[in-house]
């Protein structure tokens, strides 16, 4: 697995170059200065496979870096680890807004640190699984059928971060005791139908369409929100809202800016998008396992409003 490493400190460097070897992983660049960072991203031959970076450096901060490469097509999905001293929630909703894949808190802890590193090979290999059985080909989403119950990256919605960094940004917060937050989901009701009826590019203009609808009516000062297959989105917001009132305005709102989403499908009728929230739920538990699995639940409750639509909840 090839890796990039930036930090401006010396020792850090040397420490982190230790802990990869030991553990095998010797194709490693080192560099001080995230300002060099980016010809050598850009003349990599093979691309990177991951990218370990500091938050706080002098000039081109960390955050910055990882905001860069995510422009890159070939870098939009590859992991990156911030691997920093700060702490703070702040500093967490900084790096994985500008893209971080994971979170890494100094001191090093060589098992953890080498446990995260572990994860993203497994994920490269599994990948590369994949590929091989596509004749070496990956199918770009306009030229073949969207898998409906994989979560995937639609782009273009503010707010929007891969459901796996998602999970990574709760169990983070858990560490810190910051997870003063609410979960939330919207399921779009028949999304199993209009996927079959609709082309991949209508399909995924809908997901889009969705999403960008979503996250400009919600009323949070800050959110993330993942596509979580299934024609499903998940979330959580900084402030969500609480009354019943307040989440069906919320609902209401993304409703009527998709009233007059109306695509054609293969057989030539119209199909209307019509999303439905579910109620938020804090994330008040200290376990992070358990606040992830509320970020869950909270899609099951959209699912059945779905079903349920014309009852008073």
């Amino acid at each position: 697995m090839k890796i990039l490493v930036v930090d401006d400190d010396p020792f850090i460097l040397q420490l982190i170059k230790l802990t990869l070897a030991s553990a095998g992983y010797t194709d490693v660049t080192f560099l001080e200065d995230a300002g060099q960072a980016a010809p050598i991203i850009l003349r990599a031959t093979p691309a990177f496979d991951c990218m370990l970076i500091d938050m706080r450096m002098p000039g081109v901060t960390g955050e910055a870096l990882c905001s860069w490469v995510r422009t890159l097509p070939e870098h939009k999905d590859t992991p990156i680890l911030m691997v920093t001293a700060l702490s703070e929630k702040a500093d967490i909703d900084v790096a994985f807004a500008a893209g971080a894949s994971d979170y890494i808190t100094k001191p090093i802890v060589a098992s953890n640190f080498i446990a995260r590193i572990d994860q993203v090979r497994r994920q490269m290999e599994k990948r590369d699984l994949l590929k091989s059985k596509q004749g070496g080909i990956q199918p770009e989403p306009a030229l073949g059928r969207i898998d409906f119950y994989q979560p995937r990256w639609l782009g273009g919605i503010e707010g929007e971060i891969e459901i796996d960094a998602l999970e990574k940004y709760i169990f983070q917060l858990s560490k810190s005791g910051s997870l003063r937050l609410e979960a939330f989901s919207f399921a779009i009701k028949d999304a199993s139908k209009l996927h079959r009826s609709c082309t991949p590019d209508d399909f995924m203009f809908i997901l889009q369409s969705v999403g960008m609808a979503i996250s400009q009516c919600l009323q949070a000062p800050q959110f993330f929100l993942s596509y979580a297959g299934y024609g499903a989105f998940t979330g959580i917001a900084q402030k969500a809202v609480h009354s019943a009132t307040s989440w069906r305005e919320t609902e209401t709102d993304v409703q009527g800016k998709l009233e007059n989403l109306q695509l054609p499908s293969s057989r030539g009728s119209p199909v209307s998008v019509v999303p439905y929230m579910s109620p938020p739920q804090t994330l008040g538990a200290s376990n992070g396992q358990s606040a992830v699995d509320v970020l869950y639940r909270v899609i099951g409750d959209a699912e059945d409003r779905c079903g349920s639509s014309l009852l008073s909840l």
